[in-house]
């Protein structure tokens, strides 16, 4: 590589400072070109994360409540177990968009701190979307603003330790030094809902048996 040099006549010293800056030089732009190349890379590997099998959770898990059957008083509660569903339908169907929705963001100039405070925007964004359609669903069927939002108080009352800990494990993420990027970061905190997500069914299952027939009697079709 330094072949030219033994042609020019320089003193020893100054071909030694010479051929270390040059092999210097040599390093630190191969270094840059890496650097570039490997975040050009983590952007698209961000845009890979639609194909997350977080994705696949919520559709089998809307699947999964969609067969569950409640009872009230020893006999089978239709209008229990319609409503299950359509509640799970929304929450499913709202996560889904926006967690797609989430990864078209320009990440290329957020910074790490940027990124968990979109990402926690983001979690509280689609709770209040869902609340908001189910709402909105439910009123729409003749059932009382008390009543609505007493399921979903009660709904949130199981499902708020799941809560909590998707907030403490988005601190321990964006606190970790494991995570070197917002591709590692971004893939860490979808690894974290998807497990939430796994464990939807139990709440919404704990959620309507504590509704003891209130709504039997409803014209819910």
């Amino acid at each position: 590589m330094f072949d030219f040099l033994t042609h020019i006549n320089l003193p020893p010293y100054l071909l030694f400072i010479v051929i270390v800056l040059g092999i210097l030089t040599y390093y630190f732009h191969k270094d840059i070109s890496k650097l570039i190349n490997r975040k050009e890379v983590a952007e698209e590997d961000i845009k890979s994360l639609k194909s997350h099998d977080i994705f696949n959770t919520l559709e089998r898990v809307k699947q999964d409540v969609s067969h569950m059957k409640f009872y009230s008083h020893g006999k089978y509660d239709a209008v229990k177990s319609k409503m299950c569903t359509d509640f799970a339908k929304f929450k499913c169907n709202v996560c889904t968009d926006k967690f797609v929705e989430f990864l078209d963001n320009d990440f290329s100039k957020i910074s790490s701190d940027e990124l968990k405070q979109l990402v926690l925007s983001e979690m509280w964004g689609m709770h209040q979307e869902y609340i908001k359609q189910i709402r909105a669903y439910w009123l729409e069927k003749g059932i009382s603003n008390n009543d609505v939002d007493y399921i979903i108080e009660l709904f949130e009352k199981f499902r708020y330790d799941v809560v909590v800990s998707f907030q403490n494990r988005i601190n321990g993420i964006f606190s970790s030094s494991y995570h070197k990027n917002n591709f590692e970061k971004i893939l860490a905190c979808y690894e974290t809902f998807a497990m939430g997500i796994d464990l939807l069914p139990k709440d919404m299952l704990t959620t309507f048996e504590a509704l003891n027939g209130r709504f039997t009697k409803i014209n819910y079709n």
